[in-house]
């Protein structure tokens, strides 16, 4: 009985914890991947929207703390050659699922949002298999930006453990200037949540461990 709650309590511990690779809490990270999967294929890559191309100043992807880069005002370009990624022209919805490589745990995000069509309403969804979504965040209202370049929204949310992060936007081409009559994505990116500390899992184990013992306890007195 004793090693069974021992067992429990490790499961419980790796729940808490999370699975796959964890990034250093607090810092910023991007996906590794997307996929456009409607209203595509578009124009430009979809690359440009996680690979820092038009970004005024970069960051190490697991390394950089989130909170001081974005101090740090980064701007993005309103290059579209380089940098940016727009839906099919004549569509007013996008959606695009971003894979940041392994189940991660994260509680921000940061967004560019493009400034001549950009994301007029955002919807975050997440998945640790890619294959079933739940809400993360509804009825998001990006920054409709000004022709020029342009900084980042932040959008936080409680820490969850997720490999997949679905955008689902819709309200294209914002008004200002509205240029394009498509969604559009400047960059995005994340933070990295924060895992319990070690000594509330500690804790935890201890707790299971005495209740055990309790347990193998009273199973001796009543033999």
């Amino acid at each position: 009985m004793f090693l069974k709650v021992i067992g429990i309590a490790a499961i419980a511990v790796s729940a808490l914890l999370g699975t796959g690779a964890q990034a250093a809490p607090g810092t910023i990270i991007s996906a590794v991947a997307a996929t456009v999967d409607t209203n595509g294929p578009g124009f430009g890559s979809i690359a440009n929207t996680y690979n820092q191309a038009g970004l005024t100043s970069g960051y190490t992807s697991g390394v950089t703390n989130f909170d001081t880069y974005i101090a740090g005002n980064p701007q993005h370009t309103d290059i579209f050659a380089c940098c940016e990624f727009f839906g099919n022209s004549g569509t007013n919805s996008l959606r695009v699922t971003y894979d940041l490589g392994s189940v991660t745990k994260i509680d921000r995000l940061a967004l560019w949002n493009e400034e001549s069509s950009g994301i007029g309403l955002l919807n975050l969804l997440a998945s640790t298999d890619g294959v079933t979504f739940t809400s993360l965040l509804s009825g998001l209202t990006p920054t409709d930006n000004p022709v020029g370049s342009y900084l980042a929204d932040v959008f936080s949310f409680a820490a969850i453990s997720t490999r997949y992060v679905r955008f689902e936007a819709s309200g294209c081409p914002q008004s200002n200037p509205g240029t394009f009559a498509a969604c559009a994505i400047g960059e995005v990116a994340f933070r990295a949540g924060a895992v319990p500390e070690p000594s509330s899992w500690m804790m935890l184990i201890a707790g299971f461990g005495l209740t055990g013992a309790a347990m193998r306890r009273r199973a001796i007195v009543a033999a």
